[in-house]
């Protein structure tokens, strides 16, 4: 990431608006629209390049004078309206806590290898295999006879790995933004599982159901590193790039933390209404930072923008799970829109060392959000006359409240399918 990157806003991108921008700035403006497989953001940015997202009217610029962005908003004659320094993005599941401890708590090392290897290794039960598919049960997936056909789900993570046996005959189009990693490797394993959550179909093994939308087409964007780390301009370039390709769908299992009253961010606020007017909706995870039974946290960004849906995490037992972030700054955006099944969820994974088969089960908001994004291409095939946002709409009002759990720790309720 750049010493200091800047994400700018554009009320207009007019060819008066960019050679402002340019004069303004010093810099050369690229469209993203002239972005190609030789060609990417990541090689052209730099003090005297930036990249202008067409769907987005965002330009990301490097090292850049800040006091001049500040004095460019009050001036009435330049484009700008907003901006914001490049924040990090990590995977909204349990392993991102550990991977914290590890970095800042070294006398925890052992602990949290155990803790990991527990993880990984978490006994994936024979005999109760219905136990195994609780999230599909739970929001009601026997009694549907949709499944996406047609819809394109765009998964933004770590990548996927195509040669895993449940995926072998899909075909999956997919890109990177990230320098130097394969979208069609996942060593990371995170983009895998919740991929197949929202797109998977059966076990390779023992034919058991995991996924949603088995019949969607599969759209990857590799926007986390293999270490799991990612920046707002690598999220941008891949939403400019779902827009470009007409996806309708756009998972983000991805969180940044903000604190207490902080307000949701303009820059995601506007991306997320350029993409609704899009016909494109980003579905995203409500974060991990919570420790509950003691007061959560507010909703992650980008989940925290009014214009993103917020996925809520719950367990089997249909309680809010303990990570599960919350709409405590609903006052100024960030609520909960719906929740989903995500504790012990299971799903496909690359078979490395740690884990058993194909499969492992994992634990986050990272796994509630595929459900919604699977649910999503369900209602979009049930539904192909209505707009996203009225697709928003419904899955709100067919989400099932849950006794005895607050609104702002799980918005309207757990998805549902509409028989």
């Amino acid at each position: 990431m750049a010493k200091n990157r800047y994400i700018v806003l554009l009320d207009s991108q007019n060819e008066k608006s960019i050679r402002n921008v340019e004069k303004g700035f010093s810099v050369s403006v690229t469209s993203s629209e002239y972005l190609s497989k030789d060609n990417r953001s990541f090689n052209i940015i730099d003090n005297n390049n930036a990249v202008l997202y067409k769907n987005l009217g965002v330009v990301v610029v490097d090292d850049v004078d800040e006091e001049q962005l500040t004095r460019s908003i009050a001036d009435s004659k330049s484009p700008v309206i907003y901006f914001e320094k490049e924040r990090e993005f990590f995977p909204a599941d349990e392993f991102t806590f550990i991977d914290d401890l590890k970095t800042n708590v070294d006398q925890l090392k052992n602990k949290i290898l155990e803790l990991e290897n527990y993880i990984r290794r978490k006994p994936i039960p024979k005999p109760a295999v219905t136990d195994l598919e609780w999230g599909l049960k739970a929001i009601g997936m026997g009694e549907t006879q949709f499944s996406g056909k047609g819809i394109d789900v765009c998964i933004l993570d770590t990548g996927f790995d195509v040669s895993h046996p449940d995926f072998v005959d899909r075909i999956v189009e997919g890109k990177s933004f990230i320098e130097g990693e394969d979208w069609d490797k996942d060593p990371n394993g995170h983009g895998t599982h919740c991929a197949g959550i929202a797109c998977g179909n059966v076990r390779n093994d023992t034919g058991k159901r995991y996924g949603i939308a088995k019949d969607s087409n599969l759209k990857i964007g590799k926007v986390l590193s293999n270490n799991g780390k990612g920046t707002t301009s690598s999220i941008i370039d891949a939403i400019d790039w779902a827009i470009t390709k007409k996806f309708r769908i756009i998972s983000l299992s991805l969180a940044s933390p903000v604190k207490l009253n902080e307000k949701p961010s303009v820059l995601f606020e506007t991306v997320g209404i350029r993409a609704l007017d899009s016909n494109c909706l980003i579905i995203a995870a409500a974060g991990n930072d919570s420790k509950r039974p003691a007061l959560p946290v507010p909703v992650s960004a980008p989940a925290n923008s009014l214009s993103i849906m917020a996925v809520a995490a719950i367990d089997n037992q249909m309680r809010i799970a303990r990570f599960s972030n919350a709409g405590i700054n609903a006052a100024t955006g960030g609520n909960v829109n719906v929740c989903a099944p995500g504790v012990d969820v299971l799903s496909s994974y690359p078979k490395k060392s740690g884990n058993s088969g194909n499969y492992v089960l994992l634990s986050g908001t990272s796994m509630a959000t595929p459900h919604v994004s699977g649910l999503a291409a369900l209602y979009m095939e049930q539904f192909p006359d209505l707009n996203t946002r009225e697709i928003w709409e419904l899955l709100e009002s067919k989400a099932k409240p849950i006794e005895n759990l607050k609104y702002r720790d799980i918005g309207k309720g757990l998805i549902q399918v509409i028989q």
